[in-house]
């Protein structure tokens, strides 16, 4: 059980064990294309949508409470095959957007360490310093997803709850629940498409049950997981 980082902690209850789910979108065609998305919308590509099935089915008897969603559409419609089985409302939140990447949005990523080789080595080591030209850096991220974070746990004490959103979100979402700090990005993976990471969260705590866990997928509808390492 990981110490509960005091900027979240102060938004739960005592005695209340929160479970929260963080899972990211499905494959779009964004990421089929090796596109840098940020917020451009790209809807869901064909594997997107068998992901999407089997990702319904995962969730089908799993209890919850409550749904949050980035409005991006990949992340939407990731929360409503999810809601297909529990018929619940889906809360929008702008604080769950995926990072603006400014003058790298639609990109390809192969293209990004020649044109951009200082920022593609942060995104790589030290994403905490990464600082997107025309949009947002890394720490902003943090802070809203932070905000985020917090505001979930607040409106979902002791309740079951899960966030469909994106990898760089999710990614500083997970780093503000276990470490309370920007610098410690790092030591967080970012997730593969319909990955599921399940925490229990209480003012005492966060148990890690599982990290971008794709149990649900055969190996053909997998991805490829260094999709966004920025190297040549």
């Amino acid at each position: 059980v990981r110490t509960m980082p005091e900027r979240v902690g102060g938004a739960l209850m005592e005695n209340a064990i929160t479970r929260l789910y963080l899972v990211r979108h499905c494959q779009s065609m964004g990421n089929l294309q090796n596109i840098f998305q940020g917020q451009h919308e790209y809807d869901v590509s064909p594997v997107g949508e068998q992901q999407l099935a089997l990702l319904s089915l995962r969730f089908r008897n799993i209890h919850l409470d409550a749904i949050y969603s980035s409005p991006l559409q990949r992340a939407a419609k990731t929360a409503e095959a999810i809601n297909v089985y529990h018929n619940l409302p889906i809360t929008p939140l702008d604080d769950l957007m995926e990072i603006d990447v400014g003058e790298l949005e639609a990109k390809p990523l192969g293209d990004l360490p020649a044109l951009y080789p200082v920022l593609s080595r942060h995104w790589n080591e030290t994403p905490q310093d990464c600082v997107f030209p025309g949009g947002e850096s890394m720490r902003q991220v943090f802070e809203r997803a932070s905000s985020a974070l917090r505001t979930i746990l607040a409106e979902s004490a002791g309740k079951t709850v899960l966030v469909a959103s994106h990898g760089c979100l999710l990614r500083s979402m997970a780093c503000a629940l276990l470490y309370g700090t920007v610098g410690a990005l790092p030591q967080v993976v970012l997730s593969g498409n319909t990955s599921v990471s399940e925490f229990e969260v209480s003012a005492s705590g966060v148990r890690v049950v599982r990290m971008n866990d794709l149990s649900h997928l055969p190996p053909e509808l997998l991805g490829d997981p260094h999709q966004y390492d920025l190297k040549k």
